[in-house]
């Protein structure tokens, strides 16, 4: 996953997102942040032109400012554009949403529109406030994948969607806790875990001096705790970290999202750097993911913060994915 930062051009992202094809990931995801990023309906048209096989989709997009039929659009183009290689990932809202003062998406207006979306991708026509309407470009269905961590979200992933993008962090207790939490919701529609594919992300730097490598992805796990902090419950994994997220939550400026050289992230811990992201050597980030691929983890998607970002997909590709050969898990950036 990765966002088009306003200093770089956006056919970086098509550059990249090539690369990766190349170095054989499966799934490219650029994030989708108006006021934060440059527009990734534009860098993922893109980068289908320049990619023959690495599926693309938005990481993630929302439906307050977007419209799910102007998702539905938006993906039925990528869908011609790229020959069946859209993939919609959404999510409630948050970086695109909280700077306006807009409210996000609640689970159940989520599930509504997962399921209106996909009525219109093949044709089918529905109600929106009573007037019926049909979306004349629908060419088919896409998968959808929704953006989830926290108890509810991931068991509307379990329910209804294709895939579950699973927000938290890179430690095998907490991931099998949520995926649990999926397989609640798998249950009360019928389906079992096998139905729903999941594509754990998490932050990762790949270098021998650790404490450079802590401090590249340290704004990754400072965004993740702000988001903690909003949980009602949190697992066993994170409950010491509690009054860090909180801390989190109040010095969080949404003008230095995910930057590198944010303020609000210098604080963060390297204990919890340590439990949430995937850094140091190869041999030391293959360690730390290999207790992920004893669970119902179907892809790895590695976030890729701004600077270096091709030498990292490598390094992930050619050091450390060597170290876990045989899991069988597929890769995306």
């Amino acid at each position: 996953m990765m966002g088009v930062s306003p200093r770089e051009p956006l056919a970086r992202a098509a550059d990249l997102c090539k690369r990766a094809e190349d170095l054989g990931y499966e799934m490219g995801w650029i994030g989708d942040s108006q006021l934060i990023l440059k527009d990734s309906s534009v860098a993922l048209a893109m980068a289908a032109m320049q990619t023959s096989k690495i599926r693309l989709g938005p990481g993630v997009a929302n439906p307050v400012t977007r419209h799910f039929t102007v998702l539905a659009d938006w993906m039925a183009g990528m869908n011609e554009i790229s020959k069946g290689r859209a993939v919609l990932g959404i999510g409630s809202g948050d970086s695109a949403t909280t700077p306006l003062g807009l409210q996000a998406s609640k689970v159940d207006e989520l599930r509504h529109i997962i399921e209106e979306t996909r009525r219109l991708s093949v044709g089918t026509e529905i109600e929106v406030d009573g007037r019926p309407i049909k979306m004349l470009a629908a060419n088919g269905s896409f998968p959808i994948f929704v953006s989830a961590s926290q108890p509810r979200m991931l068991r509307l992933a379990g329910a209804v969607a294709d895939g579950v993008i699973m927000m938290g962090g890179a430690d095998a207790e907490l991931t099998q806790w949520q995926i649990d939490r999926v397989a609640e919701g798998a249950a009360t529609a019928g389906r079992g875990l096998e139905d729903i594919f999941i594509d754990l992300w998490f932050g990762i730097s790949i270098t021998d001096d650790l404490d450079r490598a802590r401090n590249d992805v340290r704004a990754w796990v400072t965004s993740q705790s702000r988001w903690f902090s909003r949980w009602k419950i949190l697992p066993p994994p994170l409950k010491a970290f509690e009054h860090e997220f909180q801390e989190a939550f109040a010095r969080y400026q949404f003008s230095e999202h995910m930057s590198v050289h944010s303020e609000h992230s210098k604080e963060t811990s390297d204990e919890l750097v340590d439990l949430i992201a995937v850094c140091g050597s190869p041999a030391r980030c293959a360690e730390r993911i290999k207790p992920l691929l004893n669970l119902k983890v179907d892809r790895i998607t590695i976030t890729l913060l701004p600077g270096g970002r091709e030498e990292r997909l490598r390094q992930f590709a050619e050091e450390v994915v060597p170290h876990l050969s045989g899991a069988g898990v597929e890769s995306s950036h």
